[in-house]
């Protein structure tokens, strides 16, 4: 069986949630004896196909001119001001009009079977290839959030639903319930790069990196304004001296250049934190946050929108407890004070009150995390084993 998926790729090409969702799922795909391929629609100043043969998997690196491609480099995207917000509209829209090369190069792989990952920018071509080829989208969108809380708009998403042979979400917020053929399987976690770190060997690591008896708080977010990282800076400046003494805050994500105003109130606030201990990181791959993972004591992901946090699967199979926001598909993952800690979003405050009852009673305030049962739910190959239950059932 061929199952051709299709995303729209970050302009500067950085690795976020459906890339790393995609990856693991091909690479799984080829051990069930599928033929994976993964087309990347990237938009450019440029029309170009790359294409390249690794593992089994077939990746077509579809560059497509846009003439607002320009602008919105210029124009920082999500920012406060409106226009940002329209330049990222159009750019979406716009891709509905270029649809011949994504069609070529279709019509070249011939799938059996299309696993679609993008929403707004591919609208049109999903309504083109419905009713030949059957197309099965994963919803990991915060579009499709955006749509379905306006007043006016769920009329226009039921349509945009229509081309889906079925829809599968990776948490129930973002499983349309007035559809037919809607599943959920959550994402998964790479069960043999995340594991728990000996408290022995985590002890020596953090020795190492002179962190000794302090407990390493670990934040590792895009830095966009969704991700609700300022508010995770915000609340250090809230901390008392003594639990700042007690911990170390780490920052990775930070070298997008697509949230320049958001980045600027993130390290304003950080600039002012004296008296703590922070380190910020840069943008980090898989192998490198595995390694982090050995010296981090509590994950945190502070999101003011979020669908299922691949993150917070990670850090719970590594053993590692989660400080996060109740929105989304969190609540699915972290269960107060099981796995974890629930606070309210956009409150500097509700997570500054949160850190410091942590530290002020650790290690007795870190919960035991069963990880085994927990792993066993998320590894990547159950997952994809699901998944495969689905192509079956649609082909």
């Amino acid at each position: 069986m061929k199952v051709l998926h299709i995303y729209r790729q970050a302009n500067n090409g950085e690795i976020g949630g459906v890339e790393n969702h995609i990856a693991y799922l091909v690479k799984e795909q080829v051990s069930q004896g599928l033929f994976p391929y993964v087309l990347s629609i990237i938009v450019s100043n440029k029309d170009k196909l790359s294409v390249k043969i690794e593992d089994g998997v077939g990746w077509y690196y579809l560059e497509v001119k846009d003439p607002f491609f320009v602008l919105s480099k210029k124009i920082p995207i999500f920012e406060k001001g409106q226009l940002g917000l329209a330049m990222v509209l159009f750019t979406r829209i716009f891709q509905n009009f270029r649809l011949k090369q994504k069609l070529k190069v279709i019509e070249q792989i011939a799938p059996d079977i299309i696993h679609q990952h993008d929403y707004i920018s591919s609208i049109r071509l999903n309504f083109k290839i419905a009713g030949k080829i059957n197309v099965v989208w994963t919803n990991h969108s915060g579009e499709y959030l955006l749509l379905d809380k306006t007043k006016f708009t769920p009329y226009l998403q039921y349509h945009f639903l229509k081309p889906f042979t079925c829809i599968i979400a990776p948490s129930n917020n973002l499983l349309p319930h007035n559809r037919p053929h809607a599943y959920f399987i959550p994402n998964g976690a790479d069960t043999s790069l995340f594991t728990t770190t000996l408290p022995k060997i985590k002890q020596e690591l953090k020795n190492k990196e002179g962190i000794n008896d302090r407990i390493v708080f670990l934040c590792a977010r895009r830095w966009a304004p969704n991700k609700g990282v300022v508010y995770f800076a915000k609340a250090l400046n809230l901390l008392d001296i003594e639990t700042k003494q007690k911990a170390v805050f780490l920052f990775a994500g930070n070298e997008s250049d697509d949230f320049k105003q958001c980045k600027k109130e993130i390290y304003e606030e950080l600039n002012k934190c004296s008296d703590a201990d922070i380190r910020i990181l840069g943008n980090l791959g898989h192998d490198e946050m595995s390694r982090l993972f050995t010296i981090t004591d509590v994950g945190v992901i502070p999101s003011l929108v979020e669908g299922m946090s691949l993150f917070s699967i990670e850090l719970i199979s590594a053993g590692i407890p989660v400080l996060a926001t109740c929105v989304g598909g969190l609540p699915q993952i972290v269960k107060h004070e099981v796995n974890g800690w629930l606070v309210a979003p956009g409150s500097a405050y509700t997570l500054a009150k949160q850190i410091k009852k942590i530290v002020s009673g650790w290690p007795g305030t870190k919960p035991e995390i069963d990880t085994d049962e927990f792993r066993s739910r998320y590894a990547w190959n159950v997952i994809a084993d699901e998944i495969l239950k689905i192509y079956k059932k649609y082909i």
